[in-house]
């Protein structure tokens, strides 16, 4: 009995760690306010997952599968799950609004410009290496970075963070007790949360980093900078 155990428990193990998770989110606030409508069928990704050992179908975002989630507050998100024989692989996408015709690509999008993608014949397609180890990214919509909208001092909730520059620890202020902390690189790439008041950042690397503390009262954000 002893021995079947442990085969499952092996078994179990090396199941656990057969694939990768990717969230992919987008904040869609500066380009529903710069005049765009959202489709009835909601933010939609597309790209070539199968090839890249997704179960989602190629560059197909119409299919049910391919929709996002809408988070609320202009974001959108979905997960994708990847075998580990993917990892460190090029995954093609975008974003895009209903259907083909409203994509992320087009005219004014920084894309490539920015360098998180690609002029990929007459398209421009956002490229992500496939990591190691479950990760979210956050982008903005046409954008390689998190939407400036999204730091603006428009929040319920107030927060202080300090010091600003940090060097080994972030501290927070936050006027609620139940909270969680995310911070994100510029690339939209989640690198610590926290639901304490402080956030280690010794092991990060120099440069600018958005911050987002979500409470029962409404959710604050902001941008500091580790020395």
């Amino acid at each position: 009995m002893k021995k079947i155990f442990t085969i499952l428990s092996l078994a179990l193990s090396t199941a656990a760690f057969s694939q990768v998770t990717v969230t992919y989110q987008v904040d869609i606030t500066e380009y529903i306010a710069g005049g765009a409508e959202l489709n009835a069928n909601g933010i939609r990704v597309g790209g070539n997952f199968t090839s890249s050992g997704a179960t989602l179908p190629d560059w197909t975002p119409s299919d049910a599968a391919c929709g996002m989630t809408d988070l609320g507050n202009g974001l959108w998100s979905i997960a994708v799950n990847y075998p580990a024989s993917s990892v460190g692989t090029t995954q093609k996408y975008k974003f895009v609004n209903g259907d083909w015709g409203t994509n992320e690509g087009l005219t004014g999008s920084l894309i490539v410009d920015d360098g998180c993608g690609i002029l990929d014949g007459t398209d421009i397609n956002r490229t992500l290496v496939i990591p190691a180890s479950n990760t979210t990214y956050t982008f903005c919509w046409d954008k390689c970075a998190a939407c400036v909208s999204s730091i603006e001092e428009t929040n319920k909730v107030n927060v202080v963070a300090f010091p600003n520059p940090a060097t080994d620890v972030l501290n927070f202020q936050i006027d609620a007790t139940d909270y969680v902390i995310t911070l994100t690189d510029l690339a939209g790439k989640t690198v610590a949360t926290s639901t304490t008041s402080t956030v280690e950042m010794s092991g990060l690397s120099s440069g600018a980093y958005l911050y987002k503390v979500v409470t029962n009262n409404g959710t604050a954000t902001g941008k500091v900078t580790k020395k």
